[in-house]
Formats: C-alpha cells, sequence, structure tokens
C-alpha cells in the first residue's frame, strides 16, 4: 500500500444527547440553527472513510469514539501507526470559526512533507469551489499555513489540517448544513487522496 491515511475527525461529539465539547466548537446562530464542529467532523469522516474503504485504500479511524479524545492521546496513535508501517499521513477534518469565510489547509511550522500533501489539497479544494475563497499564506511559495497546532507539531507523520468553512459565519453555515455540499466535500477529500497515492511523495 502507498500510504495508511490516518483520519481524525476534531473535537468531540454527542453522548446521551450532550455536546461533549460544549461550549466551546460550536455557535448558536438561532434556536433552530446551532452547529457543533465535532458533529460535523464526524459526518465528513464517515463519509470518507466508507468511500476508502469501498475503493480499497487503506485508512485507520483514528477516533472511532463520541469522546474528545485528548490531542496528546490522538498524537501517540498517529506515532505508534507511523512507527509500524513507515507510510502513514494524517489528515485532521475540522471547520473553522472566527469571522472569516472559505477554506484553509494547515501545516506544522517549516518545509516539511507535509507541506506537498497540502499544496495537493488545497489545489483540489480552490478548483471544486471556485465559489468559496480559499485562505493560502503564500509567502513561503506554497498554498498551506502553518502553525504550532499541537496535532500537527507532535506527530512524526506527515499531516495536514483542513479547515472547511467558517460555521460563525452565516453564508458558510447554510453550505454547511447542505448534505449535496457534503458530498462535494468528501468528493475533493477523496480526489486529493487519489491524486496523492500516485504522487511521488
Amino acid at each position: 500500500m502507498k500510504h495508511l491515511w490516518l483520519i481524525d475527525n476534531g473535537h468531540g461529539g454527542i453522548i446521551d444527547g450532550k455536546y461533549v465539547t460544549a461550549p466551546s466548537k460550536m455557535y448558536i446562530h438561532d434556536d433552530d440553527n446551532i452547529f457543533y464542529e465535532g458533529v460535523f467532523n464526524r459526518i465528513i469522516k464517515n463519509l470518507l472513510v466508507r468511500k476508502l474503504k469501498r475503493n480499497g485504500l487503506h485508512y485507520i479511524d483514528l477516533c472511532p469514539t463520541q469522546l474528545d479524545l485528548d490531542l496528546d492521546v490522538r498524537v501517540d496513535i498517529a506515532n505508534a501507526y507511523y512507527k509500524k508501517y513507515g507510510n502513514a499521513v494524517l489528515l485532521s477534518l475540522h471547520s473553522n470559526a472566527g469571522g472569516g469565510r472559505g477554506f484553509e489547509v494547515w501545516t506544522s511550522v517549516g518545509q516539511t512533507r507535509s507541506d506537498i500533501f497540502a499544496e495537493i489539497l488545497g489545489g483540489v479544494l480552490r478548483n471544486t469551489f471556485s465559489g468559496s475563497p480559499f485562505r493560502a499564506d503564500t509567502s513561503d511559495g506554497d498554498l498551506d499555513k502553518e502553525s504550532q497546532f499541537y496535532i500537527l507539531k507532535h506527530t512524526k507523520c506527515p499531516a495536514i489540517l483542513p479547515e472547511c468553512l467558517f460555521f460563525d459565519n452565516w453564508d458558510d453555515y447554510q453550505l454547511l448544513q447542505d448534505p449535496a455540499f457534503r458530498i462535494a466535500y468528501v468528493n475533493a477529500l477523496f480526489q486529493f487522496i487519489k491524486q496523492a497515492e500516485h504522487a511521488h511523495i
């Protein structure tokens, strides 16, 4: 197998009817429009892993639970798979907040193999969702943004973190709630993975 895809859904889900990451990682537009990032991330992950399975690609569901696993636990799991197989790539699924719009792809600071994966994903997202902004940092010549996010900094394998739109923006929120958009986003992630499988990385 070319790569072992470690699919991570950021933040917690819902247990016994309660959002375990509340009050963070959620946004209340009004009583009828409440967004839970951890729930959305799991929906996307579940759709993606089913598609990977149907197409015979190798993956690990890094967080097969509704719990909000600590970041150091997620990192330890990812590093264990990388140590055993050597070809693991982490894809940590998120949605954004903070007053913007559009997509971002994050990597750790500095030039690493992660930047190559991020460049492929960034290109796919820009082409697929041309009506939404792609928020790039091209100061170092590529599309990714860089940060000391724990899950990116401490994983030993290549790791990228896409932010899918801004759930506190009403227009982006409406897209995030649209089943057709979700399918399109999963298809874009799958297209990225297929391209990465055939790239010399």
